[in-house]
C-alpha cells in the first residue's frame, strides 16, 4: 500500500469512528435512517465508480467484466436501500444482516484461498467470521427481541470494529512479491 493510500485509509477509518459514536447516540428509527442513507450512497457510488472504471478502462483488460458485474451489483444494492428507507425498520435490520452475512461469507472464502496458498489469513477470517456473528446479534436483538436499539448499537461497534481492523491494516508492514 502506498502513502497516500495508508492515509486515505487511516482518513476514512476516523470518519466511521465518528459515525458510530454518534449512531451510539441518535434515536433508533433515526440511526437505522442514517446507516440506510450512508450505505445507499456508499454502495451507489462504488458502482458508478466500478462502472465508470469499466467504461474508460476495465473493458479492454481481461477479467473486465467483473468490474462491471461488481458495479451493477454495489450500484443495485445502493438503490435497494435507498427504496427500502421509508419502510419498517425490520427490513431495514434484515438487509443489514445480509449484507454483513455475505460480506464476513465472502472474507472466510478469501481467507481460507489465503491460507491455502500460504498467505496471511487470519485477519480476513476474524473479519468474516465477525461480520456473520454481528449479522446473527442484529438478528436476535433487533428481530427477535424487538429491541431497535441495541441493533443499531450491535451494528455500531461492528463498525468501530472494523475501522479498527482499517487501521490496523494501513500500518501494518505489506510484503512486496517479485515476480521473477
Amino acid at each position: 500500500m502506498t502513502r497516500f493510500g495508508r492515509i486515505l485509509n487511516t482518513i476514512a477509518a476516523l470518519i466511521t469512528i465518528a459515525f458510530s459514536v454518534l449512531l451510539f447516540y441518535m434515536d433508533a428509527i433515526h440511526g437505522l435512517k442514517l446507516i440506510l442513507l450512508v450505505i445507499q450512497t456508499t454502495m451507489s457510488l462504488r458502482g458508478f465508480q466500478a462502472i465508470a472504471y469499466y467504461i474508460s478502462m476495465g473493458r479492454h483488460m481481461v477479467g473486465g467484466q467483473n468490474v462491471l458485474y461488481r458495479g451493477m451489483i454495489f450500484l443495485d444494492l445502493g438503490i435497494l436501500a435507498g427504496t427500502i428507507f421509508e419502510h419498517p425498520a425490520i427490513y431495514t435490520l434484515v438487509y443489514i444482516s445480509l449484507l454483513h452475512v455475505f460480506a464476513g461469507a465472502v472474507s472466510m472464502l478469501r481467507a481460507n484461498e489465503s491460507r491455502k496458498i500460504g498467505a496471511p489469513w487470519r485477519l480476513k477470517m476474524a473479519y468474516g467470521i465477525t461480520n456473520v456473528l454481528l449479522a446473527i446479534a442484529v438478528v436476535i436483538s433487533g428481530i427477535v427481541s424487538s429491541q431497535i436499539r441495541v441493533a443499531v448499537w450491535i451494528y455500531s461497534i461492528g463498525i468501530i470494529y472494523s475501522s479498527i481492523l482499517r487501521l490496523i491494516t494501513a500500518f501494518r508492514k505489506t510484503e512486496i512479491v517479485y515476480i521473477q
